[in-house]
């Protein structure tokens, strides 16, 4: 869209404009150079105002239907045409989301506190509406105008996305029934999570990164209309491609293929879905996000009618270990990725990591306890047969606090076409300094802003100096031979494996 669109006022070609991006590393850097180059503006541009910018975001954001690229280009370059430079970088770097100010949502969310409070003390409820709505312009709107009653009183709202509840990983059924006592054992279906919201007719779905994707599920749109006995919903299902000769379910690989722009209709064809609903936010005005999962469950189970697309992922409650096991042993066996023990008495804790669910995945008798999902945090250029690609390897980290450790240097696992899918995305992401929030003491040969996730293997955590994820004595924790086994576009870094994991994993793995 952004390319698109400068070189419609700038006269540049997409192909220079690209150029010229890969050098920066900032489209809004490259706008701002292509406009300080061009010799005179635009006839009839006029000064732009704070309203003009706002209504031309807006109707960029809601523009549908066919034809809708087409005007959120013109909508752009006429933004464009009528900005100075230094405005351009600005737009520019609105539209694409990434303002590099070097502010996250937590420093909002504290400096809304401080301005209200003079501390810190409303920031977990104002985080908790945040997490509800995935709208801090809201929040903040609601906090302004209407004060902590409203904010106390935020419940779910169709077609605002929920942020995700996070599972936190345990490597034995022991640990687990340990942890949890009598639970819910689900089966752990390896396929895209979707967050269905939906109010009469209208359905909107969600990814897990809170992007709406309604336009590349219309079989779930159409099931959920057809399944769904509340007027209101919002619940949310794993997505998962089946292959009615052999019986199994398909790869990740292949369920992602689904997630596309176009040719919709005909990938709905070769790869149809199941989606398996797991859990229940929101049902006909009652928040179901503050109450037991049981009762969440029963509740979802009262709301998914007849046979189609849509069923309850598989689930039975357990007791013990030796049960946990014969369940993972079942899931395994029938192609799922493994199962997610779940507390039966704690509420859905919207975009939180908690012990309330509990992975354990079939990857724990391989070799390392786990495959880990890391966030890329620079890349090396290629050696040999890899220098046409413009990159060989990835420097990786693993996620503590608000800040990225350095883990593992990939360099194994790429197919040719990984190579090129990840040069292009990473040129995106690129920097030209170490971000302030990664700790590395490796040098790549680009660092790029952490927000890739890419799932690895490894045979083994050791401990080196080079990395510093835990680190201790000057020691930190690295893979062993890490291989990628997959990008993980739906993911975000939030939901990378964290430091607190790893060490675990490392620990785990000297008693198992």
């Amino acid at each position: 869209l952004c390319i698109d669109a400068l070189a419609t006022v700038t006269g540049q070609t997409e192909r220079a404009i690209e150029a010229s991006y890969r050098k920066t590393g900032d489209l809004g850097g490259t706008a701002r150079l292509l406009l300080e180059e061009r010799k005179q503006r635009s006839l009839g541009a006029s000064q732009l105002s704070v309203a003009k910018v706002h209504d031309n975001f807006y109707r960029i954001a809601t523009a549908s239907g066919q034809g809708s690229q087409t005007a959120k280009t013109r909508l752009l370059a006429e933004l464009l045409s009528n900005a100075s430079p230094i405005e351009a970088k600005a737009i520019t770097r609105f539209v694409t989301g990434r303002l590099r100010l070097g502010v996250g949502e937590a420093t909002i969310i504290d400096s809304l506190s401080y301005a209200k409070a003079g501390d810190k003390s409303l920031s977990k409820e104002l985080e908790r509406a945040f997490n509800l709505s995935s709208d801090l312009g809201l929040v903040a709107e609601t906090l302004y105008r209407e004060g902590m009653h409203a904010i106390r009183a935020f419940k779910p709202t169709p077609f605002n996305p929920i942020r995700p509840a996070l599972a936190e990983r345990l490597p034995s059924a022991a640990e687990i029934i340990g942890k949890l006592g009598t639970c819910l054992a689900e089966g752990k279906y390896d396929g895209l999570r979707l967050q269905v919201h939906k109010s009469g007719d209208r359905v909107e779905i969600y990814s897990r990164r809170q992007e709406k994707i309604t336009h590349m599920f219309p079989d779930v749109v159409a099931a959920a209309r057809r399944q769904i006995k509340a007027k209101d919903a919002i619940f949310e299902g794993e997505a998962i491609s089946y292959d009615e000769e052999t019986g199994r379910f398909q790869a990740f690989q292949e369920t992602i293929k689904r997630k596309r722009k176009h040719g919709i209709g005909a990938k709905q064809k070769e790869i149809p879905l199941y989606l398996f609903a797991f859990d229940l936010m929101y049902a006909d005005g009652k928040d179901y996000t503050t109450v037991a999962f049981a009762e969440r469950r029963a509740a979802l189970k009262a709301l998914v009618s007849g046979k189609g697309l849509i069923e309850l992922s598989k689930a039975v409650a357990v007791k013990t270990p030796a049960e946990l096991d014969a369940f993972f042993e079942e899931c395994v066996n029938a192609g799922l990725e493994g199962v997610m023990a779940k507390d039966l008495k704690a509420p859905y804790v919207a975009g939180s990591r908690k012990f309330a669910w509990i992975k354990l995945k079939k990857s724990y008798a391989e070799g390392l306890a786990d495959t880990l999902d890391v966030v890329v945090v620079g890349y090396y250029y290629g050696k040999g047969k890899r220098t046409e690609f413009g990159l060989g390897g990835l420097l990786t980290a693993v996620r503590a606090e608000q800040r990225f450790k350095t883990i593992a240097k990939i360099g194994t696992g790429f197919s040719e076409a990984q190579l090129q899918e990840l040069r292009d995305y990473l040129t995106k992401l690129k920097v030209p300094k170490k971000p302030d929030n990664v700790d590395s003491l490796l040098e790549p040969h680009a660092w790029v802003k952490p927000e890739l996730v890419v799932e690895v293997k490894a045979d083994e955590l050791t401990q080196s100096e080079m990395h510093t994820a835990a680190k201790t004595g000057g020691r930190g924790l690295a893979l062993r031979f890490p291989r990628l086994m997959r990008i993980r576009y739906d993911k975000s870094a939030k939901e990378a494996t964290t430091e607190k994991e790893a060490r675990g994993l490392y620990e785990s793995q000297k008693t198992h």
